[in-house]
């Protein structure tokens, strides 16, 4: 059987959890002005599908 000796020192592992952590963070800054599009479309769109029809034909007094 052979054995696999896998060896990240601590300086190593440390700047690759800050690597994922930094991508983490930075994806949504960076497309924030596309995702602030996508979820105004969705408001959007939500508003006019919820918004009440008004017939003022038969609220006429």
């Amino acid at each position: 059987m052979a054995y696999v000796l896998a060896y990240i020192d601590p300086g190593s592992g440390s700047l690759i959890i800050q690597a994922v952590v930094a991508t983490v963070v930075a994806v949504p800054f960076f497309f924030r002005h596309q995702i602030g599009r996508v979820v105004r479309a969705v408001r959007r769109h939500e508003t006019t599908a919820r918004a009440p029809r008004t017939d003022h034909t038969t609220n006429a007094r």
